[in-house]
């Protein structure tokens, strides 16, 4: 099954807020990839995840909140964190390698950090894994095809255990 590409991490961001007692309460459908200012440089909450992000090349950062446990992919720029109910962060990123790189980073990752990948589907372009350890969560990868060079995006949904 493919899923259009503005619709997949509102698919991801639905199972995770499913999966973890949350609430599908459509806040996941927001298009900004920048964070609210929260006055302080340090930048605000978010609503939404971003619909569309930036070749890692041109893509804006933002800063992970401290202690962030979840690792991302080598590379990874982070464009967009929330903070959602029930402790859970939403981060979204861009990373300067082909899927199937990220992929095999991530499988190595996340068992090197004492995190079990369970309930995972990998498909052509895109994958997903639900992770559990000292925070539970998923992620979904999928390749950007409108980069000039190989580019991935990362969702992912984390929340202490």
């Amino acid at each position: 099954m493919r899923l259009l590409p503005t619709c997949a991490a509102a698919l991801l961001l639905l199972s995770v807020a499913a999966c973890d007692g949350g609430t599908a309460d459509g806040s996941a459908t927001g298009s900004s990839a920048q964070p609210e200012e929260s006055g302080d440089g340090t930048g605000g909450e978010q609503t939404g995840t971003p619909q569309t992000v930036e070749c890692p090349g041109k893509a804006t950062a933002v800063d992970l909140p401290a202690g962030f446990a979840a690792p991302l992919p080598k590379g990874a720029v982070v464009v967009a964190v929330q903070k959602r109910d029930d402790g859970r962060t939403v981060v979204t990123a861009v990373v300067p390698a082909a899927e199937k790189d990220v992929l095999a980073d991530l499988q190595a990752a996340y068992p090197a950090a004492g995190l079990t990948l369970t309930e995972g589907e990998t498909e052509e372009r895109d994958a997903e894994s639900n992770f559990t350890g000292d925070v539970t969560g998923r992620w979904g990868i999928r390749e950007l095809t409108d980069c000039s060079a190989p580019a991935t995006r990362i969702d992912l949904v984390v929340r202490a255990s």
